[in-house]
């Protein structure tokens, strides 16, 4: 076989090489072109920021608000199999910046913003009667954008800010079974409003937030006894950077996931923190449309979901389902 043959047989095996392996590596990036953030069912209600919400098996419960008016509310939502459903309305004042949580099948909000003053009440809802029924005021001072989350069968809110705009790193915890709050202490570096918090397993993990127009780095676990100082939310090269306040949260298996917020402007970011490296990682999907701060959000069948928030003066409604693919 001559040169020229020869040289036509190798451009050939070249090229087909070349063929195989980028088949290879298109078929090891599966998850390329697919969208980690899909449209759902939009919410029923008005557009709105900074409602209360909790959430019951795969059931999210959704509750007052503030909307483009400035108009405190107090209409109350569920979303179930992605359908919105309008329930009694919440039985305190209509307000904004209020915390909810559940405990054994029933929800519980309380504090906000109606306007005028801080709110330190709180209310129990029992989806079985659909009722309201005032539980013990909140025993801290009336506050706004605290963070609330369930523990071991007890009900934790803490943080916020006061009407003065006074900002709080103070915690309680309540026990349903004698309707009672008491102290739980916290090492806290920084006080905050508008913090974040997602539990994950047996720990409840807590940061973000505003406090003296700075953005407090620290970030903590809780195990209902003690509290651990974590990986921070920004570290000291500046290679990432995560600080923010009225940023959403849902936990996917063992990872909790930080969406939007506000820094300088309004974020529409996602971010995850991996509790077995205790590492916080950028790897997922922004939202595509509609960064936002103060939206609602829930951890539904191995599934993120977002909804309402706003961005400046204007509110939203949508709603939105993560799937986490990376």
């Amino acid at each position: 076989m001559n040169k020229k043959n020869w040289l036509c047989l190798l451009l050939a095996a070249a090229f087909a090489f070349t063929t195989f392996n980028s088949c290879k590596k298109s078929e090891s990036n599966e998850d390329d072109g697919i969208e980690e953030w899909v449209k759902s069912s939009a919410f029923d209600g008005d557009p709105r920021s900074f409602a209360a919400s909790f959430q019951i098996g795969n059931t999210g419960y959704l509750a007052t608000g503030i909307l483009s008016t400035n108009e405190r509310v107090n209409d109350a939502w569920s979303f179930t199999n992605n359908i919105w459903t309008k329930l009694p309305d919440f039985a305190g004042e209509a307000r904004n910046g209020a915390v909810g949580f559940s405990i054994n099948g029933v929800g519980f909000i309380g504090t906000g913003f109606n306007g005028t003053d801080a709110l330190s009440d709180f209310w129990k809802y029992e989806p079985q009667t659909q009722k309201w029924t005032k539980i013990a005021d909140f025993p801290g001072e009336a506050r706004y954008g605290a963070v609330a989350f369930t523990l071991g069968g007890f009900g934790y809110v803490g943080t916020g800010a006061t009407k003065t705009q006074k900002t709080l790193k103070d915690f309680y915890k309540y026990d349903p079974s004698n309707d009672t709050w008491e102290v739980v202490n916290t090492p806290f570096k920084n006080k905050r409003v508008n913090a974040f918090a997602f539990v994950i397993g047996n720990k409840a993990y807590v940061g973000g937030g505003i406090d003296n127009n700075q953005y407090p780095e620290d970030f903590y676990s809780f195990d209902g006894t003690a509290w651990n100082e974590l990986a921070p939310l920004k570290d000291k090269q500046s290679t990432y950077d995560l600080t923010r306040q009225a940023a959403s949260s849902f936990v996917i298996g063992n990872n909790g996931f930080v969406v939007g917020g506000k820094k300088s402007s309004v974020l529409g970011t996602t971010w995850k923190y991996d509790s077995a490296k205790n590492e916080w990682i950028d790897i997922h999907d922004a939202l595509p449309q509609n960064a936002r701060e103060g939206a609602v959000s829930y951890s539904i069948d191995s599934k993120g979901y977002l909804t309402t928030g706003a961005n400046g003066s204007f509110k939203f409604d949508d709603t939105w389902v993560f799937t986490q693919i990376r």
